[in-house]
């Protein structure tokens, strides 16, 4: 079932993007595709479950989908929901089967995987595709960000989506998630909240840690041909969903069909107002831009 290493990836996919700029809510409207299989939670959390079966009896249920995985507006649902929702099938970022693959958390920049890792990797993205039913495996892991390399040795002819937000907003995102105080902060060692009380801004270190991601990321897809990568921008993923969305589904060679593009309307997905703009003070403001203006004046964001 695995594919030949040098033609592996071409049913593979990985969705990338900084943490906090709507991966999750991307991953989830891109897995609302017939067509498309994915770690779910099921695979996650339960090592006997027979790969891909969640995804594939649920694969033309859109309605169900769309009840379980979003909530009110389009936002997808992360942590937090209600009982019988978790019950459902949905995509999961899926470290365990990663790390039952034997692949690290934080390879070395060089760091190849080892044969049995590679062959892992391939036969269980391949099981989950073809028990689910599907033409494409999606994946999306916040630490691929720095694991690109690492992976695309497994699969060298998958195809990359990256998403890109406005850093301001991504800084707010971060700045009042609860989890965000024990994190530990990949590029530093140390958790978010040892950090700031050795003096360090919390608005500061959200915007330093965007920064620090899209570094990383620009470094890890260097290699990737420029036909095998695809940006856009979640705001105009907000703005324009369905021809941004079809632009994105057509990219990964699956069809942009009327019940998918109806899915899409029905979540009547809007711009948000930027929340930045109004509850930070200027000093805020200002500590931000410190770390974020350069990234921002090359992505052409405007200040």
């Amino acid at each position: 079932m695995s594919a030949h290493p040098r033609r592996a990836g071409a049913d593979v996919a990985f969705l990338v993007g900084a943490g906090r700029s709507g991966t999750t809510l991307l991953y989830k409207l891109l897995c609302l595709h017939p067509d498309v299989a994915y770690i779910s939670n099921y695979e996650n959390r339960l090592r006997w479950f027979p790969g891909g079966l969640a995804a594939r009896a649920i694969a033309g249920h859109v309605e169900p989908k769309l009840h379980t995985w979003f909530n009110r507006g389009g936002n997808a649902y992360f942590v937090d929901r209600p009982w019988f929702k978790r019950l459902f099938p949905t995509p999961h970022e899926g470290e365990s089967v990663y790390r039952a693959c034997g692949v690290p958390l934080y390879p070395e920049r060089d760091e190849l995987p080892d044969a049995r890792t590679a062959e892992c990797l391939r036969r269980r993205f391949a099981t989950l595709r073809h028990r689910a039913g599907a033409r494409l495996f999606l994946t999306k892991r916040t630490a691929n960000n720095r694991r690109l390399r690492y992976i695309a040795a497994v699969f060298p002819e998958a195809r990359y989506v990256h998403l890109v937000r406005d850093g301001r907003e991504v800084t707010q995102s971060l700045a009042t998630v609860e989890w965000w105080a024990d994190h530990t902060v990949w590029w530093d060692g140390r958790t978010a909240a040892e950090m700031e009380r050795c003096g360090e801004s919390r608005l500061a270190l959200c915007a330093r840690n965007w920064v620090r991601e899209l570094e990383e990321l620009r470094t890890q897809l260097q290699p990737v041909p420029a036909h095998k990568l695809v940006e856009l921008r979640f705001e105009d993923l907000l703005r324009d969903p369905v021809p941004q969305l079809e632009r994105v589904v057509r990219f990964l060679g699956l069809e942009f069909s009327p019940a998918y593009r109806a899915a899409i309307e029905a979540l009547q997905l809007r711009p948000v107002s930027a929340r930045w703009g109004v509850e930070w003070s200027a000093h805020e403001l200002a500590s931000v831009l410190r770390e974020t203006q350069p990234m921002l004046r090359q992505l052409g964001y405007s200040e």
